[in-house]
């Protein structure tokens, strides 16, 4: 049994508010399952929900009442559908505006005074060009859309040049989650080479994200 509302909250978006139940139970009201779904469009954006096997259910009835042929399935999750719209319809670069976005770092002096050689003052200076460079280049400089957190899943099987060992009889991969999390996880990633935490260009694994759509990665070999 489920109880399903709609309402129009925006242009071309339609909110829906479902409520499930089971064949003994009554629609919980409370703890509903909402859909964002723009019109003419392959996407949906579905809140979590406590019946995952009703999640397949529910891509049935939007690709129906869409007449396409299926919805675009993402590994992708935010808490802010304005970060997700954004990225997905490629909106980020033209007109998202970012709350508490992260403002450039400033230099600092700390008073010391230091003699340095003016060699060094110029290699430093055309490294600091070259960072800001490739980072405009990946990020661009507008407000980057705000996600909180990028999981990879690795899973690689042990290679050695040893014979022998517990692991290198090992059938089962070796398996690895890294999750990176921030209140504006890209937002961050943006300053990581410049502030010199990180060298620049940065792993593509954390600045395709945008382009791919995803923050669920898993990696295997190859």
């Amino acid at each position: 049994m489920v109880s399903v509302t709609f309402r129009d909250a925006e242009e071309n978006a339609v909110w829906i508010r479902i409520a499930w139940g089971t064949q003994y139970k009554k629609p919980n009201q409370y703890k509903p399952t909402y859909v964002v779904y723009y019109s003419q469009t392959p996407y949906a954006f579905i809140s979590s929900s406590r019946l995952r096997s009703s999640i397949p259910l529910l891509g049935q009835a939007l690709t129906i009442a869409s007449k396409y042929h299926r919805i675009v399935k993402m590994d992708f999750r935010s808490r802010y559908l304005d970060s997700l719209k954004a990225i997905v319809f490629k909106q980020y670069n033209q007109t998202f505006e970012s709350h508490n976005a992260t403002t450039p770092l400033q230099e600092r002096s700390f008073g010391l005074d230091i003699n340095m050689d003016s060699r060094i003052i110029h290699e430093n200076r055309i490294e600091k060009d070259r960072v800001q460079r490739v980072t405009q280049e990946i990020f661009g400089d507008y407000p980057q859309p705000r996600l909180e957190f990028a999981q990879y899943k690795l899973e690689t099987k042990f290679k050695s040049d040893l014979n022998g060992g517990i692991l290198a009889e090992r059938k089962e991969p070796l398996r690895c989650l890294v999750k990176f999390s921030s209140p504006n996880l890209l937002e961050a990633l943006k300053f990581l080479a410049p502030a010199g935490i990180a060298d620049a260009p940065l792993s593509p694994l954390l600045t395709c994200i945008p382009q791919k759509r995803m923050n669920y990665f898993k990696i295997k070999d190859k």
